[in-house]
């Protein structure tokens, strides 16, 4: 499973996320033709590979031409912003030719903020006025985001804990408290990790930044052994904060068949419910998105259910931490309308991973122990893979790897 892990120490905004998607590698010249489908003007777009701290990075920024746009409604001068009502900007989008995924993330952002907006400033969401995210600069920030997510194209995003600075920020309604008033009640609807930075006296995370998070992450974890790194981007921010300030990414490859454990006892979380209406279809894809998103496992069981009516129960095995999430994916991705859910205590062996090699191929074998029981396992994937490097069936290749196994043994 391909993973985008954000590296949150310094906070999250807009241009960083972009900056930090382009210093991964996605084609500029392709982002840039895929933001003209939002049918605006008046901004130039920037990249520059640059060194902060010695750590060269991705320095993405939009730059607003200095005149009246008639044909986009917006006007610029000397640096204030002439906002959007939320209504227009959801009508710029819907009539532009951006994919209909991009459309629905960009959309969802906007809504995000703007139900923060009306609940800070007691309006109804159609009375906002959006006066810093409205603008053209962090409409082409929203959009271009979602337009980069799908660019890169990964099965999940995760977050580490998102630091935050402390102290007052000058805003279009005056001295603000950090975290500004939008973020804050943007952080009421979802459970998000925050720490301020004490010795930071200015914004890490932005409205735009944190509606970011909230549309494409899935879950909050720490940088684990579960996570083979492939690759790392910096993408910078434009705040001088005393420290070095940036969004840091890595693309990783997780498979929850590799994942190492020293622990024989945890508690995880049963989540079920009985469906009678569903395709045997949408049952399938609908567990491959939830072993995508990490579930523990994902099992159904045929029931009767009332007037006699034949059924599925699907159950899935997830941590405490992922039962909120989990519970939304099951009612975005089957016709349940209702999930139970209990603690399990369970033991596990403890699970470690040693390699053989079979005629120059690696194999990894899961290693699996409680007390005095060991078991050893070679993992299909490798094996598939000596297979046809080694041109021989897979049924050969395993009975070799056991030889090899029994030999050590």
């Amino acid at each position: 499973m391909k993973t985008l892990y954000l590296d949150a120490f310094s906070g999250i905004s807009g241009d960083m996320f972009i900056g930090a998607l382009l210093d991964l590698g996605i084609d500029f010249s392709e982002f840039q033709k895929e933001l003209t489908k939002l049918h605006i003007n008046g901004y130039t777009l920037t990249q520059k590979r640059i060194s902060k701290s010695a750590i060269f990075g991705t320095d993405f920024d939009v730059l607003l031409d200095n005149k009246v746009q008639k044909d986009t409604g917006y006007t610029e001068h000397h640096g204030q912003h002439h906002g959007r009502h939320l209504s227009e900007i959801v009508r710029l989008i819907n009539d532009s030719n951006l994919d209909n995924d991009v459309k629905e993330h960009s959309i969802s952002i906007f809504n995000d903020i703007g139900r923060a907006e009306a609940k800070v400033h007691n309006l109804k969401i159609e009375d906002v006025h959006f006066h810093e995210v409205g603008a053209l600069d962090s409409i082409v920030d929203i959009v271009g985001s979602c337009i980069a997510v799908k660019m890169l194209n990964v099965d999940r995003i995760v977050c580490s804990t998102i630091s935050d600075g402390s102290g007052f920020i000058n805003v279009a309604h005056g001295s603000m408290p950090i975290p500004v008033p939008a973020v804050a009640q943007m952080l009421t609807e979802k459970e998000i990790p925050i720490e301020q930075q004490r010795d930071v006296k200015t914004e890490l995370l932005t409205p735009t930044g944190l509606g970011i998070v909230k549309e494409f992450v899935s879950s909050f974890e720490s940088i684990s052994s579960n996570f083979s790194f492939q690759k790392v981007g910096y993408g910078f921010g434009k705040r001088e904060t005393g420290k070095f300030n940036a969004l840091r990414v890595f693309i990783t490859e997780s498979n929850l068949s590799m994942q190492i454990n020293s622990e024989t006892k945890d508690h995880v979380i049963l989540l079920e419910t009985n469906v009678d209406d569903e395709t045997g279809e949408s049952f399938g894809r609908a567990m491959q998105i939830f072993m995508h998103e990490g579930a523990l496992d994902v099992f159904f069981t045929p029931i009767q259910m009332k007037k006699n009516r034949p059924g599925i129960k699907l159950s899935v095995i997830v941590s405490r931490q992922d039962v909120d999430r989990f519970t939304n994916l099951i009612f975005r991705n089957t016709k349940a309308i209702g999930v139970r859910y209990q603690e399990i205590n369970r033991y596990i062996m403890h699970r470690s991973f040693e390699t053989v090699e079979l005629n120059g191929e690696k194999i990894r074998i899961k290693v699996a122990s409680y007390q005095d029981v060991e078991k050893k396992a070679p993992e299909y994937e490798d094996c598939v893979k000596a297979s046809k490097q080694l041109n021989e069936p897979l049924d050969r290749i395993f009975s070799k790897v056991q030889a090899i196994l029994y030999a050590k043994d």
